[in-house]
């Protein structure tokens, strides 16, 4: 079941991040009006007086979040009140706009029993900041159920592009071949790399389509790549081969392989990745300051 999506703005919160501006942006120039909730703009999710100074919003797209997960073990505390408060904060506002939520949960399936992994494939709280985000799933289930706040969840898996913090994987290979020195901890490890420009229109999709209820999707790529072909792939843009020091050191929990199945939101939004891996790099390295 669908609705006419309401001509009122769309509020985004972390909007000042990673994702945050490639969402306000893609927003902007596709004619939404959009309502930007970070700091900067005197607004904190974690603060229900904060948000009490919006106006009247027409759907909202939650962003904000603390994500560097290394960081979710020495600062569990903040993890949990961030990514849980600031998320019940958001259904409480989208309850009382009777707007949807559009949340950016994240790989939230632990070691797969399977690949590619599809959405009914069981969550695993493998670590403090997935744990963070099954429980904010959970909330969004909650009020979707009992309030019929419309929401949707989208598990975004490993998210790439320019302008992303060299503390992710990507921009450090890429800066440190840019400098001719690369120490990283393990070469093997394969995730999904997905472009930033494709999230952003699985988001926008899911807007557009007016759907009310549940819906909860994965954002991925189809394939995985392995560090050390990211390296390569990136010393091949750089024009630049460099000997890379690899620690051999298996992360906490670590995941050998990652692939997502998204035949769902194709089917459903007529959503699929248009960048690929290489096409991803290039325009990272073409937008980087070295």
């Amino acid at each position: 079941m669908t609705k006419q999506l309401s001509n009122l703005p769309v509020v985004v919160t972390g909007a000042d991040g990673f994702l945050g501006s490639h969402m306000v942006k893609a927003l902007v120039n596709q004619g939404f009006e959009v309502l930007k909730v970070s700091r900067s703009e005197g607004y904190d999710v974690c603060s229900k007086e904060s948000l009490q100074k919006l106006p009247p919003f027409g759907s909202l797209i939650h962003l904000a979040a603390q994500t560097f997960v290394p960081d979710s073990y020495t600062h569990p505390d903040a993890f949990f009140f961030t990514n849980i408060v600031g998320t019940l904060n958001c259904l409480e506002l989208c309850k009382k706009n009777k707007a949807p939520i559009v949340f950016a949960s994240s790989y939230v399936y632990g070691p797969p029993q399977y690949l590619p992994v599809n959405e009914s494939h069981p969550v695993n709280s493998w670590n403090p900041y997935a744990t963070s985000k099954i429980i904010g799933e959970q909330l969004c289930t909650c009020y979707s159920k009992e309030f019929n706040v419309p929401a949707g969840i989208m598990r975004i898996f490993n998210i790439f592009g320019p302008q992303q913090k060299l503390s992710s994987l990507i921009p450090k290979i890429i800066d440190g071949i840019a400098k001719g020195d690369l120490t990283l901890e393990s070469d093997y490890p394969k995730r999904d790399f997905v472009y930033i420009n494709d999230v952003v229109d699985a988001f926008i999709s899911y807007l557009n389509s007016g759907k009310e209820g549940l819906s909860i999707y994965n954002i991925g790529s189809g394939k995985s790549y392995s560090v050390k072909e990211i390296v390569d792939l990136a010393q091949k843009h750089l024009k630049k081969n460099i000997s890379v020091q690899y620690k051999n050191i298996k992360r906490t929990n670590e995941v050998l392989d990652v692939v997502a199945d998204y035949s769902k939101i194709m089917k459903e939004l007529n959503w699929r990745p248009k960048f690929d891996i290489d096409e991803g790099l290039k325009a990272i390295v073409e937008k980087m300051n070295f």
